[in-house]
């Protein structure tokens, strides 16, 4: 233990605890990779497979009311208990989680007004599916009101223990589930992973509820700067979260169901790419907000942040490069894909780069900063926009001039390569306006407000 404490003291507490997140985070790796590699792909037809990146998507878009709540809980209880306001972190969880009631009433009226149409146009089923995903998306966008909690409270050792049991119970339900059903079985599975988390961050946070502390009004004094923190949030994260969702959503509806298989399998190698500026991010948004409520700078743990993400990021991408076609010659159910190795490459490098954009935006709303929002919320809309309208370019014939019809056909949106190529450009488009901003703030000096 002594040991373990002077390393600890030797790197400090975010790298400390970023390295133990991330141990945490690639045990439960591990069982998703039978998942993602041999479970969905044995029990859901190739005719479908393409189907499930876009249903766990919508999923997310349902529960973004609740997800823009967890971002300002996080902000807000972070900074009561930097200030040691016990009483106010506690009437905060309580206000919190009664909001998020509203927000789940919220994501249920969505939800019956658009699942039908998603269905169509994914070419599903919907049987149960249409429950099991409402119920998805509001336990896995409730979760995080208790888990982000438990961040605020920089109480990382119950996170890390808490993802490392959540995979296997993942598994055990997709066992007993998919093969009566398949695509029902793994969004079931989704539904009681994020339960299981809610009872978990319950018992570890009911001390602070029901706590002999004496709750302290919040709204009175912060009541308006944490409604116009939230407005910030929700136009970041739901623009970002919107764009993500329709590009999987094209690439099932609109490409050939070989493609929408292959990104399937593809994404299962090449999101590894992310998993390091993952884990950095959920140990960074406290530290970063608790620098900057005390006035210190946090360029530094952005910058180590964003070398740390494109070291290992780039590092895959290579890995991937080098190695992707001997690893899918090994595992038979991806065999079939392996003209896409090279998609795979190029996926992985999407996932670099915009894990660190998500992880400047994340830093930047850590510490209630939201000029980046300037340029992010147009190019989220414009990728929509591109894919959206490309892809589907026939709907304009007859609508637009023959030659600007003729040329959106040219661009080839109908090919999963070509679809990839779309979305690395925005992304390296959001990092070189995310670049510029660093460095504009960095010359001018700027402390943090």
């Amino acid at each position: 233990m002594k040991l373990l404490d002077r390393i600890r003291a030797r790197f400090g507490d975010f790298w400390w605890y970023s390295f133990c997140i991330f141990l945490a985070l690639r045990l439960t790796d591990l069982v998703n990779a039978v998942i993602g590699l041999w479970l969905v792909p044995h029990y859901v037809p190739d005719s479908e497979l393409g189907a499930v990146l876009p249903i766990t998507h919508i999923s997310t878009v349902f529960g973004l009311p609740i997800s823009i709540l967890v971002v300002t809980l996080t902000r807000y209880v972070n900074i009561y208990q930097t200030a040691g306001r016990p009483g106010k972190v506690k009437a905060l969880l309580r206000c919190f989680w009664g909001a998020a009631v509203a927000a789940v009433v919220l994501g249920c009226v969505a939800a019956a007004l658009l699942l039908p149409l998603f269905f169509e146009r994914i070419r599903i089923v919907s049987g149960s599916l249409g429950v099991l995903i409402v119920a998805s998306a509001l336990l896995g966008t409730t979760a995080p009101v208790f888990t982000n909690a438990l961040q605020g409270l920089k109480n990382f050792r119950a996170i890390s223990l808490m993802n490392i049991f959540t995979a296997p119970i993942r598994l055990a339900v997709m066992l007993v589930t998919m093969p009566i059903r398949a695509l029902s079985g793994y969004v079931l599975a989704n539904v009681i992973a994020p339960l299981f988390q809610i009872v978990w961050s319950w018992f570890t946070l009911r001390n602070r509820v029901h706590s002999p502390v004496i709750s302290e009004n919040f709204w009175r004094e912060d009541g308006r700067s944490m409604i116009r923190y939230t407005l910030m949030v929700a136009l970041s994260l739901g623009f970002g979260t919107v764009a993500t969702a329709v590009q999987t959503l094209i690439i099932r509806q609109r490409l050939p169901e070989i493609d929408s298989a292959a990104y399937y399998m593809i994404s299962r190698f090449a999101e590894v790419a992310s998993y390091g500026g993952v884990s950095l991010a959920m140990v960074m948004f406290p530290f970063a907000s608790e620098a900057n409520i005390q006035g210190r700078d946090s360029q530094r743990i952005l910058r180590g942040m964003t070398f740390a993400t494109l070291v290992f990021g780039g590092g895959c991408t290579v890995g991937l490069a080098v190695t992707g076609r001997w690893v899918f010659s090994l595992i038979p159910k991806c065999r079939p894909y392996m003209d896409f190795v090279p998609h795979m490459v190029l996926l992985s490098a999407v996932f670099t780069v915009t894990t660190v954009v998500n992880n400047f935006y994340s830093h930047e709303s850590a510490c209630s900063r939201f000029g980046f929002l300037w340029y992010s919320v147009p190019l989220y809309f414009a990728q929509s926009v591109v894919l959206v309208a490309f892809s589907g370019y026939t709907f304009f014939v007859g609508r637009l001039p023959d030659g600007v019809v003729e040329w959106m056909g040219s661009m080839h949106l109908n090919s999963l390569r070509n679809v990839l190529w779309v979305v690395l450009a925005f992304s390296m488009l959001h990092f070189v306006c995310a670049f510029t901003n660093v460095a504009i703030s960095s010359r001018k000096g700027r402390r943090p407000a």
